[in-house]
């Protein structure tokens, strides 16, 4: 059975998550199920703001980044600041398209990758645009579907699903109903599905 895989590009863990989720469950024959949602509506309504992180814990942070990209592999580029919390629901709802026309992959790597080592601006229609034809698509039919009411409906609608499910952040694997919410729970879900799935 698919394991369901929640991310949105605007998180650079569900980016460093996204860089290994297949080939880490994949050794244990399960598929990943790759689902795009929108990070700032599952945000529980009672959470609050968190407060901004002092020097330590900034520092700390950064260096986390920087140790899971070098451990899996992946380039990763946080300098520039201007971009976060840029829009990325263009991208996501793109990531469906790709995904209707079995072009998923090829759209979804190269995504993640524009953002977090090359520093492109995913709310920007021609950096989407181009990632669309880079994976094989009809770039301009593409991106006008992404834009219609009808993937703005349907990238509602998952992200309220996933709401539904328990889900209240990126990266999130789900197995058996538990959620597995982090880059760093994928040895505790791979342990959990080996003894119960």
């Amino acid at each position: 059975m698919p394991l369901p895989f929640y991310f949105d590009y605007a998180c650079p863990f569900a980016y460093l998550a996204s860089c290994r989720v297949e080939p880490f469950f994949g050794e244990i024959g399960a598929e990943i199920d790759f689902r795009p949602v929108q990070l700032a509506t599952l945000k529980e309504p009672t959470a609050g703001q968190a407060p901004p992180p002092g020097p330590r814990k900034a520092k700390w942070f950064d260096g986390d980044l920087a140790g899971w990209s070098e451990m899996v592999g992946a380039d990763l580029d946080t300098s520039p600041r201007h971009l976060i919390g840029r829009p990325t629901r263009l991208a996501l709802k793109a990531a469906l398209v790709a995904k209707d026309e079995g072009h998923f992959r090829d759209y979804h790597y190269p995504t993640y990758r524009a953002r977090w080592a090359e520093a492109r601006d995913l709310s920007e229609r021609e950096v989407i645009r181009e990632l669309l034809a880079g994976a094989g698509l009809d770039a301009e039919a593409a991106l006008r579907r992404a834009e219609s009411p009808e993937l703005e409906s349907r990238i509602e609608r998952e992200t309220q699903h996933a709401i539904e499910q328990g889900v209240f952040g990126v990266p999130t694997l789900i197995a058996n109903d538990r959620i597995f919410w982090g880059n760093d729970r994928f040895e505790l879900a791979r342990f959990y599905i080996q003894e119960n799935c």
